[in-house]
């Protein structure tokens, strides 16, 4: 009877999943809405989504609660208010061109360079492939070019065409990413946990800042900024009723939200289990490695790779896509599809010095733009933003002085930024209401 209700169980997935995959033009707005939030978890669901939060509970232990948190306002909460501000402004050029169109350019530019082929692009690679030997013991320098080079090649053929997104990612690979996660998590389920093991390292002192700071290397508030391009060309492909395209582009961010809170809960649960019989691990992918191997033996890895490889595919895909899109605009003399080919070289570059390599330069060029990305997000809800210049030259501006500051190692604490921000913030609101009632 069990074998009878597995069976049963694993053919009505199958059913459902085909009932999304098929190409219907008629679908309903439930639908509609389902599909483009996993077409945002998939972008979004990459490399560092894998690493770090089981990570951050295997070190955590008995702090991973409040650890947890920290991360989830900065690779939940931010990723989503990022998608409404790029929304409901437009572009991420003009929410930065707020301070002043040249730093709208500049800083634009340089999130989509760390965020496309400098640092997060790369890393897909890179990461999918340490996973791919660690099932199959292959690694060799011309292993690993082979692996990248059909990798870019590939994710750039799907990147061409922005407007198929939510067939390729949200229908077909999303939902596959998730089943295997979902399959990793209930094997994962006969291995117990203490949940008052010790904290280690910095968890064990300051576990919410610590899980805050965490939250940036997943990369998600500044992939927001970017990914805003083709969220709106996916709600407009998929026939959405105009006029309410910012209202379907605001619930699927959320919705996409949702599903990344549930999967890093059960990743965590995973990163929580393997310290009963793990204590050395260096990393999140040797984590999830070690967690796959204990409960599946041999079976279990090449499962991991495959889920690393999608995530990571469905994630290059989109930052592929997405920097085509904007330096198109910018650039037009050069055609999106030369751009995403130029990227894809790039990145094959770089992620062949290894995935380390990338963390380390990613840490300090990922804490001077966070700050003042946060802040843009911030500034962007508040109403009249049109008036309210300095306000954003004040905040913004204060917040990359201090965050640079950070990265000079005058100051350690990661908020360091923000009470200088808010009080230019407020400053330069009182500002901007006094020329306004002068004006008025």
């Amino acid at each position: 009877m069990d074998r009878i209700r597995r069976a049963t169980a694993i053919i009505n997935v199958l059913a459902f999943w085909y009932s999304f995959c098929e190409d219907n033009t008629d679908m309903t707005g439930l639908k509609k809405r389902v599909i483009l939030s996993f077409t945002i978890f998939a972008m979004f669901f990459g490399a560092g989504n894998l690493i770090f939060p089981p990570f951050l509970a295997y070190k955590a232990g008995e702090n991973a609660g409040i650890a947890f948190l920290g991360f989830v306002i900065t690779a939940i909460g931010l990723p989503v208010l990022s998608l409404i501000a790029i929304s409901r402004a437009g572009s991420a050029e003009k929410l930065a061109g707020r301070v002043h169109p040249a730093f709208g350019i500049i800083f634009t530019v340089a999130i989509y360079l760390a965020i496309g082929p400098c640092l997060a692009i790369p890393r897909t690679a890179s990461t999918s492939y340490e996973m791919l030997v660690k099932a199959y013991p292959f690694d060799s320098m011309a292993s690993r070019l082979i692996y990248s080079a059909i990798f870019f090649f590939l994710s750039s053929l799907i990147a061409l065409r922005p407007e198929k997104l939510t067939r390729r990612l949200g229908r077909i690979l999303s939902p596959a990413l998730v089943l295997l996660i979902v399959i990793l998590f209930v094997f994962s389920l006969s291995v117990p946990y203490d949940s008052n093991m010790p904290a280690k390292d910095a968890y064990s002192e300051s576990a919410f800042q610590t899980g805050f700071t965490d939250g940036y290397q997943t990369m998600d508030a500044l992939a927001g900024l970017v990914f805003g391009i083709i969220l709106s060309i996916n709600v407009k492909a998929i026939g959405t009723e105009k006029g309410k395209e910012r209202r379907e582009e605001a619930i699927a961010a959320i919705g996409g939200g949702i599903l990344l809170l549930a999967i890093y809960l059960m990743i965590v649960s995973v990163g929580l289990s393997a310290r009963s019989f793990s204590s050395d691990a260096s990393n999140g992918a040797e984590v999830l490695s070690e967690m796959a191997y204990h409960v599946s033996g041999s079976f279990g890895r090449p499962i991991l790779a495959l889920i690393f490889i999608i995530a990571c595919f469905n994630t290059s895909v989109g930052l592929l896509s997405s920097c085509g899109e904007f330096f198109n605009r910018l650039y037009s003399r050069i055609s999106r599809t030369a751009w995403i080919f130029i990227f894809a070289f790039f990145s094959f570059l770089i992620s062949n010095i290894g995935l380390d390599a990338i963390i380390r330069v990613s840490s300090p060029i990922l804490t001077l733009l966070y700050p003042a990305a946060i802040t843009l997000i911030g500034l962007s809800f508040i109403k009249d933003t049109d008036k309210l210049h300095c306000t954003y030259v004040f905040s913004v501006t204060l917040a990359l002085l201090f965050s640079l500051l950070t990265i000079l190692k005058l100051f350690s604490s990661p908020f360091i930024w923000l009470p200088p921000a808010i009080i230019g913030g407020i400053a330069g609101y009182l500002l901007d209401r006094k020329k306004s009632l002068k004006q008025g």
